[in-house]
């Protein structure tokens, strides 16, 4: 096959969506930058931190560590390119994960319009999904699972089973999503069983394909014992799940069914319910419950929605090649009229010779469409950046030789670790499962101010402030005066104690 050759249709739709996701694709997820500095730590140190490494608040206290992999693989990326390796990574994981389902949907019968069309609707709530953090790596894999499992079940086929233990060993060191895997594989046995016990041709080949499902569960259970915690690490996807602080973190709440993404989620779930209806042949057990678990899964928090949507668009293709379209379309494939029309319009010799090339031309003026908008559509970056991060607070910090324990927002701490560590230490940021539900219930009640909330705040020793111009806690120290704001822009803040020992500093300062 010549290069010219090579790009086909659904190559060039694949390639213009990996360019399109770094065109637009943003760096300003807080948890990504403690991610990054996590993955520069044990590149550095060639080994894992027994504790936590990052704040001041819980320093040594125990950290698991479920993501260094994909923390190592990120911050090589970041060494080699700086942040294009950021997206390039991103990019990969995230297309990736919609080629699969593709190939899921081409798999199922689905012609690749409708396909594409799915993967387009699929695309508005699973894009929220979409940053440079460790979940990337669990809609890759929660992809490849499903599609083997579905290879297996409507196909018969068996030579993709041996991966998944394999498959697993990366997963378990690289996200806490791993229990998804597990769970979806469980499940599927869950339902086949009772399928296998009421047909009425429970032959050997059926035992057979359930053993073998089995077999592979007891695979990858033990296969996901190959981390740095063993057994503990089986515990800290349940610890997470079950903080009440998750009440209180965006990403674990339900989904606001008024925004336009949740819309087409809704209408995704309507559209699976729709196909089984009107199906020839009605869904079973696994067809019911496997897609049926993780809508309901989306429905309890939007951090679930991108894996039930690949489910979803997935079981509606099995169910549209039950429907009697189905037929017709297979019927007009086999017409002379189609034929004519491929031969004579459709298929031409003419299009044919010139298709791969109109291929190329389209995709080059896809990329020069996106080089040349590129600073046109990023010109505001940097102050969407100053708004959703602290940089010139952290830059002043720096600068000025502030120092000593710091107090910080929720959300900038995963920056903040990126910028000043390790001189200088957080008191709180993004991993919630090292804090725990006492401690970010404590830090909420300083933060906004609530009762008792100086009390609390006197026993932590704190030296510096960096938060929002917005924030309750700023307008409190600034009234009781025992904090002088030493940097403001707009929209961050930082105050420094107002004592004999800053003095210096403060005059310096200004203050």
């Amino acid at each position: 096959m010549t290069l010219v050759k090579y790009l086909d249709l659904k190559k060039l739709i694949f390639i213009s969506l990996f360019m399109g996701f770094i065109f637009i694709l943003p760096l300003t997820d807080p948890d990504y930058f403690w991610h990054l500095k996590a993955g520069e730590y044990i590149f550095t140190k060639h080994t894992l931190p027994i504790g936590d490494i990052f704040s001041f608040s819980r320093f040594g206290q125990p950290w698991v560590l479920h993501e260094w992999l994909f923390e190592l693989v990120l911050y090589g990326m970041y060494a080699l390119l700086g942040p294009l390796g950021v997206k390039l990574l991103t990019a990969t994981l995230a297309t990736s994960s919609l080629g699969i389902t593709y190939a899921i949907l081409r798999r199922a019968r689905v012609s690749p319009i409708l396909a594409f069309l799915m993967l387009l609707f699929a695309f508005i709530p699973f894009g929220g999904g979409i940053s440079p953090r460790p979940q990337l790596v669990t809609y890759v894999f929660f992809a490849i699972f499903l599609y083997v499992l579905l290879s297996y079940k409507y196909f018969n086929t068996t030579k993709y089973l041996f991966t998944l233990p394999l498959l697993m060993v990366v997963w378990v060191n690289s996200h806490g999503g791993y229990v998804t895997g597990i769970v979806l594989l469980g499940l599927f046995i869950i339902c086949e069983l009772p399928i296998y016990w009421v047909s009425s041709d429970r032959d050997n080949e059926r035992k057979k394909q359930l053993l073998r499902l089995t077999y592979s569960l007891i695979a990858i259970i033990l296969a996901s014992l190959i981390n740095p915690d063993f057994i503990n690490h089986w515990l800290y996807p349940f610890q997470v799940l079950g903080m009440e602080a998750n009440r209180q973190i965006s990403e674990w709440q339900s989904p606001n069914f008024h925004n336009f993404d949740m819309k087409i989620y809704l209408m995704l779930v309507f559209t699976l319910f729709i196909s089984y209806i009107y199906a020839e042949v009605k869904p079973d057990l696994t067809e019911i419950f496997v897609p049926g678990f993780l809508i309901v899964g989306g429905f309890i928090s939007i951090r679930h929605i991108p894996l039930a949507t690949l489910a979803i668009i997935s079981f509606i293709a099995i169910s549209l090649s039950r429907w009697p379209v189905a037929g017709i379309s297979s019927l007009w494939h086999r017409s002379r009229v189609a034929s004519f029309y491929k031969k004579r319009v459709g298929g031409s010799k003419e299009l044919g010779q010139l298709e791969y090339l109109l291929n190329w031309i389209v995709l080059l003026i896809v990329a020069f469409s996106l080089f040349i908008a590129y600073p046109i559509y990023h010109a505001s970056d940097e102050v969407k950046i100053n708004e959703t991060l602290p940089v010139n607070a952290a830059n002043f910090v720096v600068l000025n030789g502030i120092t000593g324990n710091m107090f910080n927002s929720y959300t900038h701490g995963g920056y903040l670790i990126y910028r000043l560590a390790p001189d200088r230490k957080v008191f709180i940021d993004g991993r919630a499962d090292v804090y725990g539900d006492k401690f970010i219930k404590d830090f909420s009640d300083i933060y906004q101010g609530n009762a008792m909330w100086k009390d609390k705040f006197d026993k932590l020793s704190i030296d510096y402030v960096i938060c929002d111009i917005n924030a309750p806690i700023r307008q409190l120290l600034l009234a009781e005066q025992s904090f002088k704001e030493v940097y403001i822009d707009k929209f961050h803040s930082v105050l420094l104690r107002n004592t004999s020992e800053q003095k210096m500093l403060l005059a310096r300062l200004g203050k």
